[in-house]
């Protein structure tokens, strides 16, 4: 037999009368609705659909002890229990499972079985295994911040637990004494591998190995269920870390719409599972101790029967949602207005560096707004981040500043999660080449909040990683990421080149609804040709405004980041041979400002493109595209790239030139392009 055993579970107290028919009538109601969308899912009309029969008593039960709109409940993809415990309406789950006009949950967006509701603290997610625990752990920061008690509730089942991301999210729990109840519900199998293939050891074992206390319970009687869950919650409430539930449930059906189980279990096993269904266990015990008669559940079932009904037809009967406005909601404001840059008033006498000038615009931020929380690897006083540009910061602010686990996914997630609370998490990769653990969290969390909810929630977290070469620091510590993010739509993408535009765009950054990748170049944050006077506290560059650093006649430079100054050494270099050059900083990469480069194209007549990231799928290809398809009449040249090649960068000075853009390269293609 290849589900979990469960052990015969005695109660120890009496459930009251009323709280089982209360629960009977919700485990009735998911029972109808996994009915209906059987039904529906026959004829074409939900693209997926996964039953929670054999998991609702757990759902039900234990949510039945918790306070929807006052604790958070992040579910997963099999937890329609957990969503009618919560209170969201049998019209609104069919809306969502039918993708229909008025879906509450996404507005059609997210997929069926993804339930959202800002009211209940129903917290929109994505069908990433796994990938809600580390959000969950970010809000259970904000509640313990806020001294509420609040318990955050996170739940999935048994497969879900061999993610990285549980584990991380186990240790962070466990490590800052956090609110958090986690609900694993081992129905033995994650799709068709067995669990004993997925896990060595329980997974009530691997918490207890984070210091959480843990406990397993047989999680098709809610007998056990109401016996220990409230002891467990109340725990939590009172202050004294998370706890984790492994409920033994059975899955009754197959793992979705597209699985058939009866591929690899056998008919004994799908027998044997099918005598532990908690609905009929559940009337079982209430006929044996007479809580209530065969005909009340007769009657019973009857108006729960036809109020499912009710919600399914009407929703049915609802048209597709409206295909207008499919990319509405992806920022907070679709296309920025094109204001003008304001001049700043400097504060300084001397020129300050350009780390310096990122420290100064994070204390300023975190001394105007207190939701401002930073953290990640080494940041805290007193090293400041290995680097130095958080240096004193901690000392300022306090807690509010802290040292992260060597966890970038927890970094990136834990932040995403604190944000949808209303916390505006700043948090620091340290090297951009290690930001890879984080990418579940980067690409399908963190930047789909807004649109995957239909505008109900949002997550303005602010990413700064250290990027870019010629510091010698090998294939490992180089990366230039722009061009990654640019294929993520969501992000804000900066990438200042001078003191001055850091310390404006990190303002932004900071002030900003959206989540920001704020990008900062290693060479650039002690270079003397990157420093400037400083700005004031209100200085503040906006999103989408490049900078012309040069003015010029006969041929354009755009570029961002180190390559600004290769470029400003061409320009110079070449006015002694009596040819003018404009420099474009483009300074914010998404997005970026496409009518300063149409303006100067159409000026000059000629383009080179100037990064750092590699040539092919860099940022400057799509510069290149855009250009094409609107100067094509301004052009008298081609339009040329100066980039790094499609190669990692070497740890060798002699190689790592070779592979990185330079200034004779640059000067090349400029040379070239002024042939023409």
């Amino acid at each position: 037999m290849s589900i979990p055993p469960i052990t015969q579970f005695l109660p120890k107290v009496s459930v009251p009368t009323k709280a089982t028919v209360a629960l009977y009538r919700k485990v009735l109601a998911v029972f109808y609705i996994e009915e209906r969308m059987k039904a529906f899912t026959r004829h074409g009309k939900c693209s997926f659909w996964a039953s929670c029969r054999g998991h609702e008593v757990t759902q039900l039960g234990v949510v039945s002890f918790l306070r929807p709109g006052h604790d958070w409940f992040f579910p997963y993809y099999r937890s329609k229990g957990t969503v009618v415990g919560v209170g969201l309406s049998f019209r609104d789950i069919f809306l969502g499972m039918l993708s229909r006009e008025g879906d509450p949950s996404s507005g059609g967006r997210n997929m069926p079985e993804h339930f959202s509701s800002r009211r209940l603290n129903l917290v929109s997610r994505t069908a990433c295994v796994g990938s809600q625990f580390l959000p969950a752990v970010g809000v259970a920061k904000a509640v313990k911040a806020e001294g509420t008690d609040a318990v955050v509730y996170v739940e999935s089942g048994d497969g879900a637990a061999s993610e990285g991301e549980f584990f991380e999210a186990l240790n962070w729990a466990s490590r800052e004494k956090l609110p958090m109840l986690f609900v694993i519900q081992n129905n033995g199998y994650a799709i068709s591998v067995p669990q004993r293939i997925q896990t060595a050891s329980s997974i009530r074992k691997i918490a207890e190995g984070f210091g959480i206390h843990a406990v397993e319970i047989d999680g098709t009687s809610y007998e056990c269920v109401y016996e220990t869950a409230p002891d467990l919650i109340r725990s939590v409430r009172q202050g004294n870390g998370p706890v984790l539930i492994e409920a033994k449930v059975v899955r009754l059906d197959s793992h979705s719409s597209s699985d058939d189980q009866r591929k690899y279990r056998s008919e004994e096993e799908l027998r044997h599972v099918a005598e532990l269904d908690p609905l009929q266990q559940m009337e079982r015990w209430m006929m044996e101790n007479k809580t209530i008669s065969s005909t009340e559940i007769e009657q019973i079932r009857r108006e729960i029967k036809e109020e499912v009904d009710s919600a399914a037809n009407w929703a049915d009967a609802q048209p597709g949602p409206d295909v207008h406005d499919l990319c509405a909601g992806i920022y907070a404001e679709i296309k920025p207005e094109r204001t003008a840059v304001p001049c700043p008033r400097y504060v300084s006498e001397k020129s300050v560096t350009f780390i310096d000038a990122i420290n100064h615009g994070l204390s300023e931020e975190m001394q105007r707004n207190p939701k401002i929380v930073t953290w990640g690897e080494d940041i805290a006083d007193p090293k400041g981040g290995v680097f130095g540009v958080t240096r004193g910061l901690r000392d300022m602010f306090g807690e509010r500043v802290s040292n992260s686990p060597l966890a970038e996914a927890s970094i990136v997630g834990v932040a995403g999660g604190m944000a949808l609370a209303g916390y505006k998490p700043i948090v620091e990769i340290q090297f951009a080449d290690y930001l890879w653990p984080a990418a579940m969290q980067l690409r399908n969390e963190i930047p789909t909040v807004r649109w995957r909810s239909d505008g109900a929630w949002t997550c303005p977290v602010v990413v700064r990683i250290a990027v870019g070469g010629y510091i010698k620091g090998g294939p490992w510590h180089s990366t230039c990421v722009e061009s990654f993010f640019s294929h993520i739509p969501g992000w804000r993408i900066v990438f200042p080149s001078c003191a001055e535009d850091a310390k404006g765009l990190i303002k932004a950054a900071a002030r900003s609804q959206d989540p920001v990748i704020f990008l900062e170049h290693k060479s650039l944050y002690r270079l003397v040709q990157a420093k400037s006077l400083e700005p004031d506290a209100d200085y503040v560059v906006p999103f989408g405004r490049g900078r012309i650093l040069c003015e010029g006649t006969d041929a354009t430079i755009v570029t961002w980041g180190i390559t600004v100054y290769h470029a400003l050494e061409v320009a110079r270099q070449l006015q002694q041979q009596g040819k003018s050059v404009e420099v474009l900083d483009l300074r914010s990469i998404i997005p970026f400002d496409e009518e300063m480069i149409y303006e100067s194209v159409r000026k000059t007549n000629r383009i080179v493109i100037a990064h750092e990231d590699s040539l092919t799928m860099g940022f400057g290809a799509e510069l290149a595209a855009r250009i094409a398809a609107n100067c094509i009449d301004a052009l008298d040249a081609p339009v040329l790239r100066v980039t790094a090649k499609d190669s990692f960068v070497p740890s060798a000075p002699a190689l790592e030139a070779l592979v990185l853009p330079s200034v004779g390269g640059l000067r090349a293609a400029i040379e070239q392009t002024l042939l023409y």
